[in-house]
């Protein structure tokens, strides 16, 4: 049994990440079971997806007790795992260990992995965005991380150097994207925003960033949004995950025009929308994985280094937008995305990069095959955009 870490419903990008590892290994002839801990989401959510739910055997309280007591014939009954049915983890955390998280969270993790490897348990860290580790203390729990990982994938150049400036070169440090760009998107039912342009808030940019940059992001907003109502485009508000839904109800009665605000509990139907539309101005980093993974333009507007990298990526970086910088540069984005001059080129080049981020995602799961002891498969060619 594999134990999925690191994500959740709470969060569409962490759910979307474990659909992928689910999509992956339910494709073999002889998938694993999956666990995940309690606070992955409701029990509605992990049996939507046929997850089982680990004991914690880490704290006093009912859960440890019954951890220690349930016979494991009861535990099969009920869908319940102990750290002792768990044979690997893979965790998926996205971005949780650096230092714009504070130092517990990779402590925490660190310790987890000393404890599963003492228990000779596979431990992999599959792709996402690393550091930097300024401390001492996240220093050392980053260094632990590492020595007590079989496999750890670094999403993108930076977050590599930030752990090889910690650990040195290590074999088992490897560097490949976001792995949610094979899912498939599900196209939503209701009609009337195909070609629409899709502007994705985040809370984070309020609760991450620095305050002179948090107090200029509402505002950011209305602005892009009066701009693209200016340019006449077909425009829409898409919450990626609930929080979000806050910015958007403060943004919406500063326009001059209403404008439809879009939602979806199903991580594949937030991927359609991202699907059909004609560009996404996004801040939620899954949600433009989304679009470019399914040739869409974006200008992306975020926190943190793992924007602008993902970008170079998919072969767009002039595409980032800074908040505090001339709105004109902004636009100027955005007439590259829409018009029919430049955008069949950038369109292009989105698409070609597109195929080959798909590639490295299969031979990342090539090397995770092997580490599990599965058959890795051949990586084959895949059809284009």
């Amino acid at each position: 049994m594999i134990l999925l870490h690191g994500t959740g419903v709470h969060n569409k990008g962490a759910e979307l990440m474990a659909i992928a590892v689910l999509e992956h290994f339910r494709s073999k002839p002889n998938p694993p079971e999956f666990a995940v801990p309690p606070h992955f989401g409701p029990y509605s959510e992990r049996a939507k997806y046929a997850l089982w739910t680990l004991l914690s055997e880490r704290r006093l309280g009912r859960a440890k007790l019954a951890a220690a007591l349930a016979h494991s014939s009861f535990r099969r009954k009920y869908g319940l795992a102990s750290e002792s049915d768990i044979t690997a983890v893979l965790d998926a955390s996205g971005f949780a260990f650096g230092d714009q998280h504070g130092p517990k969270p990779t402590k925490d993790m660190a310790d987890a992995c000393r404890r599963w490897k003492r228990q000779g348990k596979k431990v992999i860290l599959l792709p996402q965005a690393f550091g930097p580790f300024s401390s001492d203390s996240i220093r050392r729990a980053c260094r632990q991380l590492v020595d007590y990982s079989d496999l750890v994938f670094a999403r993108d150049t930076q977050s590599l150097e930030y752990l090889v400036a910690v650990v040195g070169q290590r074999d088992n440090i490897h560097l490949a994207p976001d792995f949610t760009n094979l899912v498939r998107p599900v196209l939503p039912r209701d009609a009337g925003l195909e070609n629409a342009v899709l502007v994705v808030p985040n809370n984070r940019m309020i609760d991450k960033t620095e305050p002179e940059q948090s107090a200029r992001y509402i505002p950011f907003l209305v602005e892009c949004l009066r701009m693209l109502q200016r340019r006449g485009e077909k425009i829409a508000i898409l919450a990626h995950c609930p929080e979000d839904l806050r910015l958007a109800n403060a943004v919406v009665p500063q326009l001059p025009q209403g404008i439809p605000v879009v939602t979806s509990s199903s991580p594949l139907i937030l991927k359609g929308y991202l699907a059909q539309a004609r560009l996404v101005v996004g801040s939620r980093f899954h949600a433009l994985v989304g679009a470019l993974s399914e040739g869409v333009p974006v200008v992306a507007v975020g926190w943190s280094h793992k924007y602008d990298l993902l970008l170079e990526d998919y072969g767009c970086p002039e595409m980032v937008f800074r908040i505090g910088r001339p709105l004109e540069e902004f636009a100027e984005m955005v007439e590259q995305a829409l018009s029919a001059e430049t955008r069949p080129g950038l369109v292009a080049r989105i698409r070609a990069a597109a195929d080959h981020q798909r590639q490295l995602v299969h031979k990342m799961w090539q090397k995770v095959d092997t580490t599990l002891g599965f058959p890795a498969e051949d990586v084959r060619p895949l059809p284009s955009l």
